[in-house]
């Protein structure tokens, strides 16, 4: 009797030394994706300051890494299971700093200025393009309107973080080639208008949900993603003009598979009818 009494005593010392360590676990998971997506908005926080000093290329590898960030800060909550209304909105929030503001101030303090009151104008059409781009997005989150799985793989409008790197694109340029005819001031105000009107459009976009990878290509996704690193290590404006350059031709094929699976939908849906 005594015996049992003692493990019953041990039992309930022990769930009470590991009740605090479960929660703490269970607090810091919880935590994570919120972590991740104010890392990023550090980056972009830090991008403004590095601008405010000059340094242009530590300015644009922040917002990079911001960019990095904010792709994996949805995919760690969806893993974890700890999606939320706060996390979208602390989200949505992080975004418009990092790739609506910042990318702005850097542009104006680099190039811009010497268009003065019109210079800041383009710069501010740019963020208000991100802003209106991220609240249409929340808006769609929202309203949770059914959308079959195809549907779901592409974006309205390019995202916000590719938007981004879309207007640095003339800093990346001369970054790679050291030619100050990349910063000239009406090709840094194209790509500022253009990257903001890319984000408004409603042209139907590649999100990296096209991506799946099988049993198979797991080995030669790793040797990919391996390569990919390599390069950005040791060539990081190159292959950042090559990635940018790739994305803009991927940009008009979006529209094309879209229509072209929307037409196959349509197409079943009369034959079953």
């Amino acid at each position: 009797m005594k015996k049992k009494r003692e493990m019953a005593v041990a039992a309930d010392t022990d769930k009470v030394a590991t009740a605090p360590t479960a929660k703490k676990g269970a607090n810091f998971v919880k935590l994570l994706p919120s972590a991740v997506t104010i890392a990023a908005f550090c980056c972009g926080l830090t991008a403004i300051r590095f601008a405010m000093f000059q340094k242009w290329e530590l300015a644009v590898i922040c917002i990079f890494i911001s960019a990095i960030l904010d792709a994996f800060d949805g995919k760690v909550a969806r893993l974890l299971g700890q999606s939320s209304q706060f996390g979208a909105e602390l989200d949505s929030l992080s975004d418009l700093v990092c790739f609506g503001v910042a990318p702005s101030v850097i542009l104006f303090l680099s190039t811009m200025y010497r268009f003065g009151g019109l210079g800041w104008s383009v710069c501010m059409f740019f963020t208000v393009c991100c802003a209106l781009r991220l609240a249409r997005f929340n808006a769609t989150q929202i309203a949770n309107v059914p959308q079959p799985d195809w549907a779901k793989k592409y974006f309205t409008g390019v995202p916000a973080p590719a938007g981004a790197i879309l207007a640095l694109f003339p800093l990346i340029l001369f970054f790679t080639t050291d030619k100050a005819c990349f910063l000239n001031v009406w090709f840094v105000a194209f790509c500022l208008i253009a990257s903001g009107a890319l984000m408004i459009s409603t042209l139907k976009t590649f999100s990296s949900k096209m991506i799946e990878i099988s049993g198979n290509s797991v080995l030669p996704a790793l040797l990919a993603v391996s390569f990919l690193v390599i390069c950005l290590i040791t060539e990081l404006w190159l292959t950042l003009s090559v990635l940018v350059l790739a994305y803009l031709i991927a940009v008009p094929f979006g529209p094309i598979e879209y229509a072209k699976r929307q037409g196959e939908k349509n197409g079943t849906d009369k034959e079953e009818f």
